[in-house]
């Protein structure tokens, strides 16, 4: 399994907000500044986001988007699905979608397999556990967000 750049920009968006521990809404440009990212490209993953009820937006002069509810009731697949579409879990390695052995493959079986406890692991990981992992590296949010939980 692949998670596009698309989800990884929103994990880390996502992560910002959860950094700043406020109610007010954070501008796209402040996240896309802070994660060196287009800010057109940004406010399309957040508005999936917002779509998923991740986040909601507020419009206007002091509008942008806060949590929907708690980090530590968003899980990686939520996030993931909201910005890449539902994880196909079982799918040819190869990406050989009209393979004539599908049905017989032990390779397919496998990947299937392992491709199937990692989406159970990003289920049970939230935002919160992927912000939480984060103090032990250097994210750029994070330094903003000391003190501001």
């Amino acid at each position: 399994m692949q998670i596009s750049k698309s989800a990884g920009y929103a994990v880390h968006g996502l992560g910002y907000l959860v950094t700043r521990g406020t109610q007010q809404p954070v501008q796209i440009s402040e996240i896309a500044e802070d994660q060196d990212v287009s800010k057109t490209y940004l406010a399309k993953i957040f508005q999936q986001l917002s779509t998923a009820r991740i986040v909601v937006g507020h419009r206007g002069v002091t509008g942008g988007y806060i949590l929907a509810r708690d980090p530590s009731e968003i899980t990686l697949v939520d996030v993931i699905e909201a910005v890449d579409g539902p994880i196909i879990r079982r799918h040819c390695c190869l990406g050989l979608f009209g393979c004539s052995i599908k049905s017989k493959c032990v390779v397919l079986d496998a990947f299937s397999e392992a491709n199937e406890r990692f989406v159970e692991t990003l289920q049970k990981m939230t935002l919160r556990d992927v912000v939480d992992g984060m103090t032990k590296v250097k994210a750029p949010f994070l330094a903003l967000g000391k003190g501001k939980n």
